[in-house]
Parts: structure tokens; C-alpha cells; sequence
């Protein structure tokens, strides 16, 4: 089973708009509600990923934007993890 919540620590902390240092995020299952909220916010599938991190993480789009490439990368990894498209993924595959 799924824990709900985790948390990464980020590789390259940054500040966010608030002046506010970020050296680790908290993660939480999103809900369909997280799904409609992007849907209304973008119909651009390809900002999507962003919006639902932001979601996750609690952070504002804003903040994500100025996140290290590698760190996005991983909370992308979380996020698939989370959704179960890793899964959908390795069956694809085999």
C-alpha cells in the first residue's frame, strides 16, 4: 500500500517568491477535484504536470517554475508514482 504523504528533499534548494529558502517538499495524493481544478486552469494537456506538482507540493506554479530541472524531475518521477502511470507504463512495455 501507498503512503499519502512523502517528502523529498530537494538537491538544489531555492528561495521562492516569498524570500523563503526550499530545501524539502511534502507530497499528497491528489483527488479528482485536483484533476478539475487543472482542467479549468489550463486546457493545455502539456501544463498539466506542472499544475498538478504545484498541487501536490502545495507550492504556486510560480515556485515550480524557478525549481531545479532535476528536482522537477523527480517530484515528475513521485507524481507518476502517485497517478499509477508507472504501472500503466510496464505494461506497455511487456
Amino acid at each position: 500500500m501507498m503512503t499519502d504523504r512523502i517528502h523529498y528533499s530537494l538537491q538544489y534548494p531555492y528561495a521562492l517568491g516569498s524570500g523563503e529558502m526550499l530545501n524539502r517538499v511534502t507530497l499528497s495524493r491528489l483527488k479528482v477535484s485536483d484533476i478539475k481544478a487543472v482542467r479549468r486552469l489550463s486546457e493545455n494537456v502539456n501544463d498539466w504536470d506542472s499544475l498538478l506538482i504545484a498541487r501536490m507540493t502545495g507550492l504556486i506554479p510560480e515556485d515550480i517554475d524557478n525549481m531545479d530541472l532535476v528536482d522537477y524531475q523527480q517530484l515528475q518521477s513521485h507524481f507518476r508514482q502517485f497517478a499509477g502511470l508507472d504501472a500503466v507504463a510496464e505494461g506497455a512495455a511487456s
